[in-house]
């Protein structure tokens, strides 16, 4: 059991969120740290044919 109640929904609820605009991942492990993030957001770049966005 996750010691705070929302945790797992919070992180659920941002991936859903997030996941139109780019790359997002869940419990993403540092690079070189013994440490995990909880949410990793990743932005697409945006293309030439598509100025507006």
């Amino acid at each position: 059991m996750t010691r705070i109640p929302f945790d797992q929904l919070a992180k659920e609820f941002l991936q859903e969120l997030l996941a139109p605009f780019g790359q997002v991942e869940r419990s993403f492990e540092v690079p070189g740290e013994p440490q995990f993030v909880d949410v990793w957001f990743q932005p697409t770049t945006p293309t030439a044919s598509n100025p507006e966005r």
